[in-house]
């Protein structure tokens, strides 16, 4: 009887016996939920960068790869590598052959590589500037610029 009225007295009070209402508990899902989706919506934008990054250093890599073998052509007073010849375009589509190469089986697929020379810094003709331009082919449209690395050589 004493149990009883112990009983009543905490129910009559607002005094629970414990749990969860079920308010509550919906509210803990839906907190637990959106950390959830936030953390899938997180995952799939650093899976997009992380894929923009490693074409973006392929992409660098080719452009520097190439402006490593241009600055080893031969360019003196009697022979001129028809590579580092006056022309060309940093567009590959209108660059000449001489001024261009295609590099297939990197890890960002197949790459368009363009270059455009142009006389100068100096005005003695003994220097030329190179802009060279690698773009993957069929590029998405965030990385359809590609990558373009400028360098200066001198007559040897």
């Amino acid at each position: 009887m004493i149990k009883d009225r112990l009983i009543s007295t905490r129910l009559h009070a607002g005094i629970s016996e414990g749990g969860f209402s079920l308010i509550e508990l919906m509210i803990a899902v839906a907190v637990i939920v959106t950390g959830l989706v936030s953390i899938a919506a997180m995952s799939a934008w650093v899976s997009r960068a992380n894929s923009t990054s490693n074409t973006i250093s392929v992409l660098a890599t080719s452009a520097q790869g190439q402006a490593d073998k241009l600055g080893l052509a031969v360019w003196d007073q009697v022979t001129e590598d028809s590579a580092i010849t006056v022309g060309g375009d940093v567009s590959f589509n209108t660059s000449d052959t001489n001024h261009r190469t295609t590099i297939t089986d990197t890890p960002a697929g197949t790459l368009n590589v363009s270059w455009k020379v142009v006389a100068g810094p100096s005005a003695t003709g003994d220097m030329r500037t190179i802009t060279i331009n690698a773009v993957q082919v069929n590029a998405p449209a965030r990385l359809a610029n590609g990558v373009t690395v400028s360098m200066i050589i001198c007559q040897n």
